[in-house]
């Protein structure tokens, strides 16, 4: 199957749905809050190891000088944030690399009516080579819920990205679009008991031919009843199909759990839950036989704690090799705020399915990450972070059978010496290992120093915390 994208095209669309946003939202210029800011920053970069290789590691000190401004519109209905830093990059050691770039940003939140958010965002970052070491991504997404009726939600979700990035297969410097879109519907029946319905597409489409190359769509629903105060159930079907551009290997998969849920307190469950997984496909149909016990611990709406332990009992009916594996089913997200001063975010989360994500060709994979931030305010003008997280890929297909291992840690300093002047230092040290041939191992670590110069605090979308921010940020 043959897609063309026209990204000039999506973003022409995409811009124009922005706009028409932003006009029918603001009621009333005179009542919207309005500043325009200049910024000026220089930073120096450092890295041991900047084509990310095995071994002839390259040293670079790259020098960025960035001079932008940013405006923003504040209204009772509308939230809009519009920032342009054209930057010049010049490299110590890489003289060919040196060059110009635009990076475009517009954010908005809109609240069309009572019951209706929008939230969208758009990045262009402007980079015109396609080099090893360098990676760039530009973005499109916008978000949306609303109610149809008191105990009846609906949600979507739109993201679009072209982006020049290293690969997880082989590790090469390739060009691809991803996009991914959701929308869901689901309604309240009773004063726990829910019910919906979702539906998913996405793609992975790379500038040229590539195997790693899908298209998918997943239809899927779930109910949650509960029986008595202390006993409910919990069930989920879902079905996918994945088409490979250049394989005919396609894949259709059709999966579920069922779930006895148990209340110990109002915030703390246990659970007994079998999931069961089966895949066709030409080189041989798998099936996943999965019991596990566990608990959901609840902390607030948008974060929690699930921890459950279990089997993956896998048949298959091609040369791989049955399996019985222990699994630890992880799902946590919290903030922490032990003071005034001080916040720990911490992440995890645990799967197994078909590696589309990362590299769809390699079919069958387990994964386990883990990740935490930790933020502290010094002094009045001096703040401090830490970070650190892990992730280990299984890919467990005969002809693959391999495993992947990251460790980042890092840490960066912020002194706001004067109000319009900024220090900003950061450390990173990454490391990366696999034992497949397809690609090498690697370590580097990063460096970098900034001076930024404010006039004044410009007017922005200040977001709250999110699960999706930290792990953007870590992983």
């Amino acid at each position: 199957m043959v897609r063309i994208i026209n990204v000039q095209k999506y973003i022409t669309i995409f811009l124009s749905v922005l706009f028409i946003l932003i006009f029918s939202c603001s009621s009333s210029f005179s009542r919207t809050v309005m500043q325009m800011t200049p910024t000026l920053t220089i930073t120096e970069e450092y890295s041991d190891n900047y084509l990310k290789t095995e071994n002839n590691k390259q040293e670079e000190y790259i020098t960025s000088y960035s001079l932008g401004f940013s405006v923003g519109f504040l209204n009772k209905k509308s939230k809009i944030y519009l920032s342009y830093n054209p930057e010049y990059k010049d490299y110590k050691n890489l003289d060919n690399r040196d060059r110009f770039e635009n990076k475009v940003s517009l954010d908005g939140e809109f609240n069309p009516a009572k019951y209706t958010s929008i939230n969208a965002h758009l990045a262009y970052a402007g980079h015109n080579d396609k080099l090893a070491g360098s990676s760039f991504q530009n973005t499109a997404s916008i978000s949306g819920a609303t109610k149809f009726s008191k105990n009846t939600d609906f949600n979507f979700t739109e993201s679009y990205s072209n982006s020049f990035d290293q690969q997880e297969r082989t590790g090469e410097y390739l060009e691809h679009d991803i996009n991914n879109t959701t929308a869901g519907i689901s309604k309240q029946f009773g004063e726990k008991d829910t019910m919906g319905l979702n539906f998913s597409y996405g793609f992975d489409n790379y500038k040229n031919s590539n195997a790693d190359e899908y298209a998918k769509y997943s239809p899927s629903g779930f109910v949650t009843y509960w029986m008595t105060p202390l006993n409910g159930l919990d069930l989920n079907l879902a079905y996918e199909r994945t088409d490979f551009d250049n394989s005919t290997n396609d894949i259709d998969t059709y999966s579920g759990y069922i779930r006895y849920l148990r209340k110990f307190s109002k915030h703390f469950n246990g659970y007994l839950k079998y999931r069961h997984s089966y895949s066709e496909r030409d080189s041989g149909d798998h099936n996943i036989f999965h019991p596990s016990a566990g608990f959901d611990w609840e902390l607030t709406k948008d974060s929690g704690i699930s921890l459950g332990l279990g089997v993956l009992f896998n048949q298959w009916n091609n040369n791989n090799s049955d399996s019985a594996d222990p699994f630890l089913d992880i799902d946590a997200y919290k903030t922490f705020n032990f003071s005034r001063r001080g916040s720990l975010s911490v992440t995890g989360s645990s799967g197994y399915g078909e590696s589309n994500d990362q590299a769809a060709s390699l079919g069958y994979t387990t994964y386990y990450r883990a990740g935490f931030q930790l933020n502290y305010q010094l002094l009045k003008r001096l703040s401090s972070n830490l970070f650190g997280s892990y992730k280990l890929d299984e890919f467990h297909e005969t002809a693959v059978n391999r495993k992947d291992n990251t460790l980042t840690l890092g840490g960066g300093l912020s002194w706001t010496v004067l109000k319009w002047l900024r220090f900003n230092i950061s450390y990173s040290y990454s490391d990366f290992n696999t034992d497949t041939s397809l690609r090498s191992d690697y370590s580097e670590n990063k460096a970098s120093f900034s001076i930024s110069l404010i006039p004044s605090q410009p007017v922005r979308l200040k977001p709250s915390p999110s699960r999706q921010s930290l792990e953007n940020e870590i992983f």
